[in-house]
């Protein structure tokens, strides 16, 4: 069994920039002890599917080259942070992603309803299109964090340009999770 999952990979500027802002919270005298995001590992999750026999990979794949193709490329603004559930008893540490033209939404929902009969849920309610940069272990209030968080809220990290989906393969290890990239799908490529 594999665990997967599919995304969106960032590009190397966005990485950068995201890779400052936390290296900048990092630097804060905080309350709270946060599990920071190694920021390599940052991806836009569209479906986590859990663990797969590798006889399905092959399927999924399929599947997802045929949704990529029916998608063109777009643009993703990835700017500002937040917290989940609150920025006062946060437990997420996250950074936004703006699909002015819903591109995002669209392919997600094509993709996961491609992943249905295969026997993945679809998500049950709309999800906000989210970078997670760092969890919170045991969240209270922490009012140095939440200034931090806010003083990222207008801050812009570049346009991801999305011209593929990929599957991934996560590998759980102490020191932190291991992605392999499984297949990629270019948006718009007609086979």
């Amino acid at each position: 069994m594999i665990r997967t999952f599919i995304a969106i990979d960032l590009s190397d500027n966005v990485r950068a920039a995201i890779e400052q802002a936390q290296t900048r919270l990092k630097r804060t005298n905080l309350a709270v002890k946060i599990s920071w995001t190694k920021v390599a590992n940052l991806h836009l999750t569209l479906q986590f599917l859990g663990y797969v026999e590798e006889a399905v990979v092959e399927k999924i794949s399929t599947a997802l080259r045929l949704v990529a193709a029916q998608h063109q490329p777009f643009d993703v603004s990835v700017h500002g942070t937040g917290a989940f559930p609150n920025e006062k008893r946060p437990r997420v540490v996250w950074i936004g992603c703006d699909d002015a033209g819903d591109h995002l939404k669209s392919l997600a929902r094509a993709m996961q309803d491609a992943m249905e009969p295969l026997g993945f849920d679809p998500e049950r309610h709309e999800v906000l299109a989210h970078l997670t940069l760092g969890r919170i272990k045991s969240p209270r209030v922490d009012a140095t964090l939440t200034r931090a968080i806010d003083s990222l809220k207008d801050t812009s990290f570049g346009t991801l340009r999305v011209e593929a989906i990929h599957l991934f393969e996560s590998q759980l290890h102490p020191e932190g999770s291991i992605y392999t990239k499984l297949s990629s799908h270019a948006l718009g490529a007609h086979n």
